[in-house]
């Protein structure tokens, strides 16, 4: 219960199925130094509420750790 209470539901990203094709493209496009995606010389940063709809999981709570 404790890792519940201060992870929440996060254990079931354990369940999700990776998407090879989107991998591929990830690893493809990311730039280690600036650890950001880089497309055509443009920096991408993912914002909480893209992680929140990839993963269907609510991280709007200020007290968990993501």
């Amino acid at each position: 219960m404790h890792f519940w209470d201060k992870y929440g539901n996060i254990a079931q990203l354990l369940f999700v199925k990776p998407d090879h094709a989107l991998l591929k493209a990830m690893v493809r496009f990311w730039d280690p130094t600036y650890r950001c995606f880089t497309f055509n010389e443009v920096d991408m940063i993912s914002t909480i509420e893209e992680y929140s709809t990839l993963f269907h999981y609510d991280f709007r709570d200020p007290l968990r750790i993501y």
